[in-house]
């Protein structure tokens, strides 16, 4: 799952950074519930999973009243484990203590099917965000553009008409782009708002900037996006954009709805590919955007690749089905083409004789 809040990329396990990036201090030292919680997490920050998930939840069980342990093992089950468990017990911690800590209603806005409880749950992080932003909390701004950006898309999947909140969505998406002005996340949130109003110049337009801003930060510093390739300092960071892998993907996905040139959008799933090769959904999509340019053989090939990773991930019926529908498309799209060059082929030659 994300970090609750934010596109970026992790710099590390949430439990690592709740541990305190693994200190010296032995596991299971101290006492009582504060030292199982620390023991946890600093279990979970090494990767040893059930040894962290088994202390928090013995935590939890030995102190059901303790904000703290609720809120540990929520946010545990949430990233490593169960969504049933891990809404329970974020439930439990905001009923403990409802007017701070604001990752575990970020987490729930997340979680939670219903869009606007989901959509209450993001408010109420949002507004202990901004609190500690009153406070002086150096990271509150860049945390305050994930949440307003997260909450209008909640807003916008619970609304029966997406005009009904747009005056509330297009003044989040202003404070989101205030509060973080290196962020690319508001003007894609923006993209898919305008592309739902059904104003889609506007939506290119500002997915564009978006694509613009992430490109021209890598590894967290300024990149010229138009540097010569042979540049040391392109080389450098190519590749280390601050969104994370899911931001781009949903880039993909929106550019194919709203640009008729495919080019970006193949470069986006192209570059996903170099990152990661076990993703069938971007299999899928790149071979649906070569689908798009007539790139036929090279869209059937894709669908191969997506078909044995999905067998190998344990063959999901759903995604069977789909690739096997847009395998049909592209195979008939193929031959009427090949029917059309034969005919203007055959014309061709008519005339030149």
């Amino acid at each position: 799952m994300p970090p609750p809040g934010g596109s970026k990329k992790k710099k590390g396990k949430r439990a690592k950074e709740k541990s305190g990036g693994g200190s010296s201090r032995g596991v299971g030292g101290g006492s009582g519930i504060d030292a199982l919680i620390e023991s946890g997490n600093e279990h979970l920050a090494f990767e040893r999973l059930e040894e962290g998930m088994a202390d928090l939840k013995r935590a939890c069980v030995l102190a059901p009243d303790n904000a703290d342990a609720a809120e540990a093992y929520g946010m545990a089950m949430a990233e490593f484990g169960d969504s049933v468990d891990a809404i329970a017990a974020l439930k439990r911690a905001a009923q403990l203590r409802p007017n701070e800590g604001f990752e575990k209603f970020m987490y729930l806005g997340q979680l939670l099917d219903d869009a606007a409880a989901a959509a209450t749950c993001t408010r109420q992080g949002l507004a202990i965000i901004e609190h500690q932003s009153s406070l002086g909390d150096p990271d509150a701004d860049e945390r305050i553009c994930g949440a307003c950006c997260a909450l209008v898309e909640q807003l916008i999947a619970a609304a029966d008409d997406v005009e009904d909140v747009a005056d509330e969505c297009d003044a989040l998406l202003r404070r989101a782009a205030e509060a973080d002005v290196h962020s690319a996340e508001p003007m894609q949130a923006m993209a898919s708002l305008r592309s739902l109003q059904g104003r889609t110049e506007e939506a290119l337009e500002a997915l564009r900037r978006s694509v613009a801003t992430w490109r021209s930060r890598r590894g967290g510093r300024e990149v010229d996006p138009d540097a010569d390739e042979n540049d040391d300092e392109a080389d450098e960071f190519e590749g280390e954009y601050e969104v994370s892998f899911e931001f781009r993907f949903e880039t993909a996905k929106l550019l194919l709805e709203l640009d008729e040139n495919t080019e970006e959008a193949v470069m986006v799933l192209e570059e996903l590919l170099n990152e990661r090769d076990d993703v069938v959904d971007v299999w899928h999509l790149l071979a649906l955007a070569n689908h798009g340019c007539c790139n036929f053989d090279r869209a059937l090939e894709l669908l191969d690749h997506a078909d044995a990773l999905n067998e190998k991930q344990g063959g999901d019926e759903h995604v069977a089905s789909d690739l096997m529908e847009l395998r049909s498309a592209v195979t008939e799209s193929k031959e009427r083409w090949e029917q059309d060059v034969g005919a203007d082929h055959k014309m061709g030659g008519g005339e030149d004789e």
